[in-house]
């Protein structure tokens, strides 16, 4: 659990799924995902099935994200495997209604710190459609550098990323 002052980042149970239904069926939320197309049960219970392994198997996981005043369950923040790729890539969703108040910015910051300073993570890039401004900005924010511009299954993406060693020479993040 890593906690910062207004959320905490959590490990998944299987029964979250029902509690993150809400945000991943939400045409505005997947509208850089998959173009707006809702995410089926299935998907995503196999999501968060998918956490609870990765974090079992690797350390690290894409934290389901609780708002600490509510408890209420409001997205996921961390690194996870991004289509088959080698390097973890950080990513964010947040419910609709979290948007704009710095939420995903301070969720991504304690992610991050804890990918390179308790997994020790070398290298890991974030990936969004050139269009996806908001999540972009974050990665600037975060200290991520353009790394590429590329097509995945059709989509223009751009990737960040950030070695080990570049974390280290960042401010270090107060959470």
């Amino acid at each position: 659990m890593i906690r910062t002052e207004r959320l905490i980042l959590d490990a998944w149970q299987s029964s979250d799924w029902k509690a993150f239904r809400p945000i991943a069926t939400d045409p505005e939320v997947m509208r850089y995902i998959n173009g707006g197309i809702p995410w089926t049960d299935e998907r995503i219970q196999e999501f968060v099935g998918r956490q609870i392994d990765t974090l079992e198997r690797r350390g690290f996981c894409r934290w389901k994200l609780i708002e600490a005043a509510s408890g209420q369950l409001i997205g996921f923040c961390g690194p996870g495997i991004w289509r088959d790729r080698l390097e973890p890539e950080i990513g964010w969703w947040l419910a609709r209604s979290h948007w704009g108040k710095g939420l995903a910015t301070e969720a991504a910051r304690a992610a991050l710190r804890d990918a390179f300073e308790r997994v020790q993570l070398p290298r890991l890039i974030s990936v969004a459609m050139p269009e996806n401004l908001a999540s972009i900005a974050i990665m600037k924010k975060l200290g991520l550098t353009l790394d590429a511009e590329f097509e995945s299954e059709g989509t223009r993406l751009v990737r960040y990323a950030m070695s080990h060693g570049q974390f280290g020479t960042l401010k270090v993040y107060e959470c």
